[in-house]
């Protein structure tokens, strides 16, 4: 879900909150932080090189700094479908392999 230009929002979640049928604002509670932080952030949308539509959340920089996200650590999520919120619960910092 981290990218260098993006932070992506997992098919899964896209789908569940209806982003094709239009965008959003997506609520991002995350609740690895101590406390927990919530904010709303809008979303937008990317065409894929095969076709379709990828989703992110826009202002993703500032997003993944005050979630203490950085590029390529695995993001582990839940998404409530009822309220439209996007739960962060735990995020796996990124290790480099040595060859």
């Amino acid at each position: 879900m981290a990218g260098d230009r993006y932070f992506r929002i997992p098919d899964p979640v896209s789908r569940m909150a209806r982003l094709d049928e239009g965008l959003r604002d997506i609520t991002v509670r995350v609740m690895h932080l101590d406390p927990p932080k919530q904010f709303t952030n809008g979303t937008r949308r990317e065409r894929k090189s095969d076709g379709g539509w990828r989703y992110a959340l826009t202002n993703w920089k500032k997003f993944m700094k005050a979630a203490g996200i950085k590029v390529r650590d695995r993001v582990h999520y839940s998404f409530d479908e009822n309220d439209q919120v996007l739960s962060v619960d735990l995020v796996v910092p990124y290790v480099r392999r040595s060859h």
